[in-house]
């Protein structure tokens, strides 16, 4: 269900693509406000899908390791019923 909401989607196919990134560079790349996002990854943070660590002064989300196959399954599956 994350999946058929247009903005969570993206967030999990980023964090798919790339291991880690940052608050600001996910934020540039999806073309939502920093509050947004901030709303976004809360959410996401309580499914347990993803983990956030500081990286000096920015925080930078990633997938947690155990999740990242689940993802790439439900993406997979999302996509070939899409189309």
């Amino acid at each position: 269900s994350l999946l058929r909401r247009e903005t969570t989607g993206k967030i999990l196919s980023i964090l798919l693509e790339k291991q880690s990134i940052s608050h600001r560079d996910l934020s540039l790349q999806l073309n939502i406000s920093s509050q947004a996002l901030t709303w976004q990854m809360n959410r996401l943070r309580q499914t347990g899908l993803i983990e956030s660590f500081r990286e000096g002064m920015n925080v930078e989300y990633g997938l947690k390791g155990e999740d990242v196959v689940l993802v790439r399954r439900c993406i997979g599956l999302y996509l070939a019923q899409k189309f």
